[in-house]
C-alpha cells in the first residue's frame, strides 16, 4: 500500500470523525435533558408532553418520566426551537420552558403539584413566577366554577368579569415573556365565553346577538387575538372560538323545534352543516397574516373531515393544499389524515380487534360477522354516553341478536371504574375493555376524535356508517330500512 493511499485513508478516517462528533453535538442542542426527584410516585403515570400540530387528530407527543425506587428521573426531550411543554401527573401539569442544549433539573412535591416545583437551568425565576400566578388565580376559578350553572342559564352573574381579570392577571405574569402562551390562552378563553353568553342570552328582550358579536370580534382583534402567536396557544387553535361563534346564531333551537326533540351536538353539527361552517368561515377574513391564516385554516379544514362525510369535505381539502402548498408540515398532516379517514369511510372493512370482556374472555369484530353491529366507543365519565344508555336498551328489545348486536368498548384507563360502570348500568350487550383513554388502539385506528363514537359495521364485516348514527336520533329508522331491504 503506498504512503498516498495511507494517507488518503488517515485523512477519510479522521473526517468521519469530525462529522461523527459533529452530529452528535449537534443532536445533543437539539435536545432538552431534563432531570430531577419526586419524593412520591405511587401509581401515578408521569409524562412530559409537547403540543402536537393538532390538538385532537395528531398523535400526541409524550415522554414517559420514570423514577427509579429514590423518585430520581432524567428524560431526552428532542427540542429544535424554544418552547414551551407539559409535566403531567396524572391529571394535573405545570409548564417547562424547553430551549435546545440547556439543561433543567426538577424538585418535585408531589403533596403540592403543580404548584410547589423547583426548577433549575432557567435564567429568571419561572417557577416562582408560575407558582405565585397560580396561587392568585385559583381564587378566580374557584368563583367561575361557582357561578358558571347561573352563567349557562342567562342569569345574571360575574363570570365575564372574572375571566377578564383572569387574562388580565396572566397579562401582568406572562405578556412578552416566554410564557406568554398563558396570556394568549387566558384572552382566547375569555372571549369564547362572551361568545358563549350570546348564545345563553340570545333570545332574552333587549339583548342584540348581532351588535354582541361584532364587539367580540372587535375585541378580539384589539387583543390580538387573530396573530398566529395567540392562536397556536390555544387548546384548539381557532376551533374553539370559530365554534362559540356559530352556536351564537341558534342554529341547535330551530333543529330541535323543526324536529320536535332535543339533539345531540354532534347531530347539530351534521344537521347546520351549511349555516355553521358558513359562521365559522367568516371568521377567517378577519384573519390579516397568512401563516396565522394558514393556521386557522387547518383546523377548520381537519373538523369537517374528522366529522362529515368525505365528500363534503374533500372540497376543501383539495382547495387547501393547492392555497398552502408552501406549509408543507400542515399539507402533509392534512394528506396523511385524510387517507386515514378514508381507509374507515363505508363501504372499507372494519378495524379487527381482540379485547377482553368483563369475565376476561377475548371477543373478536369477526365473531359478529352476519349481523349488524353498533361499535359504541365510551366511558363512565361520558355524560352523553350514558343518556344513549335508555335508547340503545329500547334497540337491544327491539331487535334479534341475529340482526342487530352492540359491542360496548369502554376507553376508561382505569379498569376498576369500568367494572364499576358496568355494574352500575347493567347493560346486557357485550361489555369490552380498551383503557389507555383516548389512544386506545381500536379508537385511534378508527380515527375517533371525542365520545360517544359510534360505528356500523354490516353484515359482511364492512363499515356501513362513521359516527353519523344515534340510538337516540336515527339509527331505529337506519336499521328498519336495512333489515327490510335484506328480506327483500
Amino acid at each position: 500500500m503506498s504512503l498516498t493511499t495511507v494517507c488518503y485513508r488517515v485523512a477519510l478516517f479522521a473526517l468521519f470523525i469530525v462529522i461523527a462528533a459533529s452530529a452528535s453535538c449537534s443532536n445533543e442542542e437539539r435536545a432538552t435533558a431534563v432531570s430531577g426527584t419526586i419524593d412520591y410516585v405511587g401509581s401515578a403515570e408521569i409524562h412530559i408532553r409537547q403540543q402536537p400540530l393538532h390538538y385532537k387528530y395528531s398523535d400526541n407527543i409524550r415522554h414517559p418520566v420514570q423514577p427509579d425506587e429514590k423518585g430520581t428521573f432524567q428524560v431526552s426531550i428532542p427540542v429544535d426551537s424554544t418552547q414551551l411543554a407539559e409535566l403531567t401527573i396524572d391529571d394535573q401539569s405545570h409548564p417547562l420552558l424547553l430551549r435546545p442544549g440547556r439543561a433543567l433539573t426538577i424538585t418535585i412535591e408531589r403533596a403540592s403539584f403543580p404548584q410547589s416545583v423547583e426548577v433549575e437551568g432557567y435564567e429568571e425565576p419561572w417557577d416562582d413566577r408560575y407558582a405565585d400566578y397560580l396561587e392568585k388565580e385559583q381564587p378566580l376559578l374557584q368563583k367561575i366554577q361557582r357561578q358558571l350553572p347561573a352563567f349557562r342559564e342567562a342569569d345574571s352573574t360575574q363570570v365575564l368579569s372574572l375571566y377578564r381579570q383572569r387574562y388580565e392577571l396572566a397579562e401582568r405574569y406572562f405578556k412578552e415573556t416566554p410564557f406568554d402562551d398563558f396570556y394568549h390562552k387566558a384572552v382566547g378563553e375569555y372571549l369564547v365565553k362572551r361568545l358563549e353568553n350570546i348564545t345563553h342570552r340570545r333570545t332574552q328582550s333587549g339583548f342584540h346577538p348581532e351588535k354582541e358579536r361584532k364587539n367580540v370580534l372587535q375585541t378580539a382583534k384589539e387583543l390580538d387575538f387573530f396573530t398566529f402567536q395567540s392562536l397556536h396557544a390555544q387548546r384548539a387553535g381557532i376551533r374553539d372560538f370559530t365554534n362559540a361563534f356559530a352556536n351564537t346564531f341558534g342554529v341547535a333551537d330551530s333543529l330541535e323545534e323543526e324536529l320536535g326533540q332535543p339533539l345531540m351536538q354532534y347531530d347539530v353539527k351534521r344537521l347546520g352543516y351549511e349555516t355553521l361552517d358558513s359562521a365559522r368561515t367568516s371568521v377567517l377574513q378577519h384573519i390579516d397574516e397568512r401563516r396565522a391564516r394558514a393556521y386557522a385554516q387547518l383546523y377548520l379544514v381537519t373538523e369537517r373531515i374528522g366529522e362529515m362525510p368525505l365528500d363534503i369535505a374533500t372540497p376543501s381539502y383539495k382547495a387547501y393544499l393547492d392555497e398552502y402548498s408552501d406549509f408543507p408540515r400542515y399539507t402533509s398532516f392534512l394528506q396523511s389524515f385524510y387517507r386515514e379517514i378514508k381507509r374507515v369511510s363505508p363501504g372499507e372493512p372494519a378495524i379487527p380487534f381482540a379485547l377482553p370482556n368483563a369475565g376476561g374472555q377475548t371477543v373478536r369484530m369477526e365473531d359478529f360477522r352476519g349481523r349488524y353491529v353498533l361499535l359504541d366507543f365510551w366511558a363512565g365519565w361520558c355524560i352523553p354516553c350514558l343518556d344513549e344508555f335508555p335508547h340503545m336498551n329500547d334497540l337491544y328489545n327491539k331487535y334479534t341478536r341475529d340482526e342487530f348486536e352492540i359491542l360496548a368498548i369502554s376507553i376508561e384507563e382505569d379498569s376498576l371504574r369500568w367494572r364499576q360502570s358496568i355494574n352500575q348500568f347493567q347493560n346486557p350487550w357485550p361489555q369490552l375493555y380498551g383503557g389507555n383513554g383516548f389512544q386506545q388502539e381500536t379508537f385511534s385506528a378508527y380515527r375517533g376524535g371525542g365520545i360517544p363514537f359510534y360505528i356500523l359495521v354490516g353484515p359482511e364485516g364492512h363499515i356501513l356508517r362513521y359516527n353519523d348514527v344515534r340510538p337516540s336520533f336515527n339509527l331505529d329508522a337506519l336499521l328498519d330500512s336495512l333489515l327490510n331491504q335484506q328480506e327483500r
